[in-house]
């Protein structure tokens, strides 16, 4: 009897532990993943093998958490400061950090013939959908294969014009550049970045390509693929996610263009011919947004073209992709949700359609978030970064640096005027935050709002004075 009762409540602790395990929470999951490929990256970095020369701690570590948070920020030269093996363990952190690590464990579990969990689905699907209707390994059996022949396409691509390199080193910097670019990371094995190739038509077509691929979110290009039903003769409707996706991305990259000509007409493009400045002008445009890569010099560009990289960067790429900022379709709700209220109208509408006010508050969150998490950083750089009563030449903007790096590295982009180098040991901290939380903001916020809020009690409504 006695020994019955001490295995009933061996079966209850036992029961309650399992229990407790398997509710714990799948977002703390993966953000230790994200620390744990991280800490290896800055482990195998320091080695003499991934070295070229002597790097410290923090260098490491920097390069890492930008690889693996797929940024581009650098306090390096990457092509000279790490071997070919070190330039191959970057490749690997860039490729898992842009397909996610809940891609990579999931493709792990079901390639071993086991089904993933409940919550472990639950937390891969929110990168790639906004429903949790669609089977896991349906979007992996999608995306792996969809990822790696845009990058074998582009890294042939690639590889026909670094043509004045060894056969090895072409490889190397071929698959190099078709992963960063896709992935939206921004590395390149070229000191000046792409500047060297900013009228070579093949390279321009082909990162750009990459890079909106990789930025245009897999459930929208899944979706754009089978638009057309040859079978039936018809064009499938597409949701509304990737309309907004779709129109969005296309405002966005119209609107850049406009403006890149018109500030940079008599600066960067002035003595160049039309060709050229289609190149570089549209090269700016697909690329500022989330890829960090660069064929102009980002000093040289005018205050205007600075200060509007700013805010498409701010924006970002589509939701399930490798790129990050708010999401357009983010800044679309709140665009949308202005534009409805100036109209006098209760509901957000669009395309027919009314937007659910738990996803507008879950935009609205996602904006206040961000502008949080940019001030902050800002302003503490500003205290950190610039002496005490230093004086600066009235055309230098020292402000305008820190916040352009700042909103750099919490969009994931990787664009820099040259502040990353100049950074303290403190800054290069404070800027590897912003990159993880930039990285990780939108798995923060979908376990936040994932749980329903239980108000335990009404209050009454008292007015109060705005505007």
């Amino acid at each position: 009897m006695l020994r019955s009762k001490y295995q009933m409540l061996a079966d209850s602790l036992s029961e309650n532990v399992f229990k407790t395990r398997t509710q714990s929470n799948p977002i703390m999951l993966v953000v230790l993943a994200y620390l744990l490929l991280i800490a290896i990256g800055t482990a195998l970095l320091s080695l003499p093998q991934a070295a070229a020369r002597p790097i410290s701690l923090i260098e490491a570590f920097f390069t890492s958490m930008s690889a693996v948070c797929v940024t581009g920020l650098s306090v390096v030269d990457i092509s000279s400061a790490f071997t070919n093996t070190g330039h191959w363990i970057i490749v690997v952190l860039m490729q898992l950090g842009g397909l996610g690590i809940m891609t990579a464990s999931t493709t792990l579990i079901l390639l071993a013939g086991m089904h993933p969990g409940f919550s472990h689905q639950s937390v891969f699907l929110s990168e790639f959908t906004q429903e949790g209707s669609i089977d896991a390994g349906r979007i992996l059996r999608a995306v792996i294969p969809f990822t790696f022949f845009l990058e074998l396409i582009g890294g042939i691509s690639y590889f026909t014009q670094f043509d004045s390199m060894e056969l090895y080193d072409r490889l190397l910097c071929s698959t190099f550049q078709a992963v960063s670019s896709f992935c939206g990371v921004g590395f390149t094995l070229f000191p000046d970045s792409l500047v060297s190739f900013q009228y070579n038509p093949i390279i321009n077509i082909t990162t750009c390509i990459l890079v909106l691929a990789g930025g245009f979110g897999f459930l929208a290009i899944a979706e754009l693929r089978y638009l057309v039903d040859f079978k039936h003769k018809e064009v499938r409707r597409l949701s509304l996610h990737t309309r907004i996706a779709t129109y969005g991305t296309i405002v966005v990259i119209g609107v850049s263009t406009i403006v890149f000509t018109f500030t940079e007409w008599n600066n960067l493009f002035s003595g160049h011919s039309f060709g050229e400045n289609l190149q570089s002008v549209l090269f700016m445009t697909f690329t500022s947004r989330t890829a960090g890569l660069n064929s102009v010099n980002i000093p040289d560009l005018t205050q205007a073209s600075l200060f509007f990289f700013i805010i498409i960067m701010f924006i970002g790429a589509n939701p399930g992709s490798c790129g990050g900022g708010i999401k357009i379709t983010t800044a679309a709700v709140i665009g949308l949700l202005g534009i409805n209220r100036l109209l006098g109208r209760e509901k957000t509408q669009v395309f027919g359609r009314t937007i659910p006010s738990n996803t507008i508050d879950k935009a609205i969150r996602i904006f206040v978030v961000a502008m949080v998490v940019i001030a902050g950083a800002t302003l503490f750089l500003l205290c950190t970064e610039i002496p005490s009563g230093t004086a600066y030449p009235a055309n230098s903007s020292p402000f305008l640096k820190i916040l352009f790096e700042v909103v750099s590295a919490y969009a994931t982009c990787g664009l820099s005027m040259g502040l990353t180098e100049e950074l303290s040991t403190v800054g290069k901290i404070v800027i590897c935050a912003v990159m993880f939380i930039g990285r990780m903001g939108p798995l923060f916020l979908i376990s936040a709002v994932a749980g329903k809020l239980h108000d335990t009690a009404w209050y009454a409504e008292e007015d109060i004075m705005v505007g």
